[in-house]
């Protein structure tokens, strides 16, 4: 198993912990439908405080209003979505980087990386302690048609179960056993098969729209 060394991000919200954050809880309609994106942003922009800053802030959940302002203020300042759109790669990386500037992390974020490598890259990412920006792209070109990725839960016993299906969608990857890649997505701690989403890409979408933000140090 890679994986993350330190515990995912968690939103304290009704007395539970999640697995991440969620633009489900946001009081803002447009987050609420198109905001994966900035959900993924923050929560890096957390992972990377807590544990890759120089003045690391508190392991701890996050108070769900806490949580919901920032993601408001992120988006007002460095994460524009267009409406039922959301945000494409290259604007979430370029927003990345200011914001990393802003907050003095020394980073380095890029939007596409070659299809075939995808999952040494991630990889690659969680052994340097790492959580992975991961897209699953839209519809392509046939924008219309309804083909989705399925989501596993995993169950007591060790076998998983098909818990949900979605596509346009950001997740953030925090670990890969074989064949099985750990996400959060909607606060929650899903898996992907691996040759499921290749599969999903070939025949529905590009990897130009299902990639992953690949993260350099720039010092």
């Amino acid at each position: 198993m890679v994986e993350l060394r330190h515990p995912y991000i968690s939103v304290a919200r009704n007395a539970l912990c999640s697995y991440g954050g969620s633009q489900m809880w946001s009081a803002n309609e447009n987050m609420r439908q198109c905001g994966c994106g900035v959900v993924a942003a923050c929560d890096l922009l957390h992972y990377l405080r807590r544990f890759h800053s120089a003045a690391p802030e508190p392991d701890a959940p996050i108070p769900a209003e806490e949580y919901d302002r920032e993601l408001l203020r992120l988006n007002r300042r460095y994460f524009p979505l267009i409406p039922h759109f959301g945000i494409n790669g290259l604007f979430l990386t370029a927003g990345l980087n200011a914001l990393f500037h802003r907050e003095g992390l020394p980073y380095r974020a890029r939007w596409l990386v070659s299809g075939s490598r995808l999952w040494d890259r991630v990889e690659a990412l969680l052994r340097q302690d790492l959580p992975v920006i991961l897209s699953v792209g839209p519809n392509f070109p046939l924008m219309w048609q309804k083909n989705r990725l399925p989501f596993y839960s995993r169950q007591p016993n060790g076998s998983f179960r098909k818990a949900a299906a979605t596509c346009g969608h950001y997740v953030t990857a925090t670990g890969i056993d074989g064949d099985w890649v750990r996400i959060s997505s909607w606060g929650v701690c899903y898996y992907i098969k691996r040759a499921e989403y290749e599969q999903f890409v070939r025949q529905h979408s590009l990897y130009l729209f299902s990639n992953i933000v690949y993260l350099s140090k720039t010092r």
